[in-house]
């Protein structure tokens, strides 16, 4: 009785693990169907820099981007990309930053990183998708170290970014430096170099300086001139030139002066914007005016009071402001200026 017992018990046993096995088999564990439902996106995992030559996609991305990054008129062809980055017309970094703001929102960095080697891949042939995800292979890394990057404190501005022009081609060639980081590049060797050449041309004639100038610009630029010379802004090309004939305009005569600027303003600006720049120095010149004339009665007003208390003060203080330069907001908005002033003076000293 207890042998058939038990063989009844183990008959049993051995069904129900039967039934377990196959609800297994045919289910999945909990776990295992929550993996398979989950979006690849969340999973966000990296093909590109996980796999041995660097270059492969998740199949998930390479579908998603061709809906993602919808053209707006075309694409420049991989050659175009290359003769403009090399003039200037365009920034390979500032064209990362594009691409990225059209990902999903809510995209981690990784996975956003994913649909943009996927557009490459899809939109370039195989070397040259090759040839541009290797430059963004070297700046996502760059990227990140840049984050831990230090230079030290008791070196000029020159020196230290000539340290992140070294620090840079530990991962990039030359060459690939260069395509990314060019433009950049000289145009910071192009601002550390024109002191020295303001100071150096400071006793020729205002025509010859600025010939010299755009002498200096091409030298240095160079392949990038033609670009940097159609983005730079009218007023940037009004204010370059006032700096190179300031030093021969101040010899003048201030009636003399003010034809010789009047006409530099309607050779750029024309007619109706002289008169607007005319009345916007009016205006600053009246300013200007009032805020010495306030200064100077403060410091009469100070040097009569000196034992004051610090709410009798600055009482006063505002009463004098808001009489002398026509309003409270006015008398307000100097006090906060005269504030960070003051603070950026302490700062430095």
């Amino acid at each position: 009785m207890n042998r058939k017992l038990i063989l009844i018990l183990l008959s049993s046993l051995s069904a129900l693990v039967l039934i377990l096995i196959l609800i297994k088999v045919f289910s999945g564990s909990p776990e295992q169907t929550q993996n398979e439902e989950e979006n690849p996106n969340d999973k966000a995992q990296s093909y590109f820099s996980s796999s041995g030559d660097g270059f492969e996609v998740d199949p998930y991305y390479l579908e998603s981007s061709k809906n993602l990054f919808q053209p707006d008129g075309r694409f420049l062809r991989f050659d175009e990309i290359m003769d403009r980055v090399r003039s200037g017309e365009i920034n390979l970094v500032s064209e990362l930053w594009t691409l990225r703001r059209q990902c999903p929102e809510g995209s981690t960095r990784e996975q956003c990183n994913e649909y943009i080697k996927a557009f490459l891949k899809n939109q370039y042939s195989e070397e040259e998708a090759k040839h541009l995800m290797t430059l963004l292979n070297g700046y996502l890394r760059y990227e990140e170290a840049m984050v831990q990057f230090e230079t030290p404190k008791d070196i000029s501005n020159q020196e230290k970014y000539e340290l992140v022009k070294n620090f840079r081609r530990k991962f990039f060639s030359n060459d690939d430096a260069n395509l990314v980081f060019g433009l950049e590049e000289t145009t910071a060797e192009f601002s550390f170099n024109r002191k020295q050449f303001l100071d150096e041309t400071k006793n020729v004639s205002g025509d010859e300086r600025i010939r010299q100038y755009d002498q200096f610009r091409k030298k240095t630029f160079g392949n990038y001139y033609e670009s940097v010379q159609a983005r730079e802004p009218k007023f940037g090309k009004f204010e370059t030139e006032m700096e190179l004939r300031n030093i021969e305009l101040s010899k003048l005569d201030s009636s003399q002066r003010d034809t010789k600027e009047k006409e530099i303003r309607i050779r750029y600006f024309g007619k109706d914007g002289n008169e607007r720049m005319e009345k916007v120095l009016k205006d600053m010149k009246e300013e200007e005016e009032r805020e010495k004339k306030l200064a100077k009665e403060e410091e009469e007003y100070l040097r009569k009071n000196p034992n004051l208390p610090e709410k009798e003060k600055e009482k006063k203080l505002l009463e004098m402001r808001t009489q002398i330069l026509g309003s409270k907001e006015l008398a307000e908005e100097y006090t906060r200026r005269q504030e960070y002033e003051k603070n950026m003076k302490e700062l430095t000293e």
